[in-house]
């Protein structure tokens, strides 16, 4: 069997940045929709580093969008490494494809629940179909990176969807 070395650390930055990416820019055309751009980063700034109660969308308050902004980023570089170190298992084995749904599933239900039980100074901000929107384009966009980049994983797919 040829075993293909892929970089870890390299594959997940890249795989996050664009989850992160993905993410940022859905909330930007919302919010660029709603003629109050860069809201999003801006109130959820205020929430996580300022612990702010009540946030506004307006004033923009720089020091909220970069903070948040690296947070972000920060969270997703993190996914990003352990998605793809399951992506690197799943080449071999059937139970971390299956893994790989498990994890798609609660990647997605994490952040709708944070939102509503954690953050209720925001939930007014963001509609629960638009977290489910924003992080199935980083999962899409995620995926879609690692899946060109493991080629094999779709013939492994193809073989054992699920496992055996």
């Amino acid at each position: 069997m040829t075993r293909h070395h892929h970089n870890l650390l390299r594959e997940g930055l890249i795989a996050g940045v664009l989850g992160a990416a993905a993410v940022a820019a859905w909330f930007l055309l919302t919010d660029l929709v709603q003629g109050r751009p860069l809201a999003t980063p801006n109130v959820l700034g205020q929430v996580v580093l300022f612990q702010t109660g009540h946030p506004e969308a307006t004033p923009i308050l720089p020091g909220a969008v970069v903070g948040y902004t690296l947070i972000h980023i920060g969270a997703f570089v993190l996914f990003g490494i352990l998605a793809t170190e399951l992506v690197h298992l799943a080449m071999s084995s059937p139970l971390a494809r299956f893994g790989l749904l498990v994890i798609a599933v609660c990647f997605e239900l994490f952040f709708v629940i944070m939102t509503y039980a954690v953050f209720t100074a925001v939930t007014g901000y963001f509609p629960w179909w638009s977290i489910l929107v924003a992080n199935t384009l980083a999962l899409l966009a995620m995926g879609a990176y690692l899946m060109r980049k493991h080629q094999g994983l779709a013939r492994q797919f193809a073989r054992e969807p699920l496992g055996a």
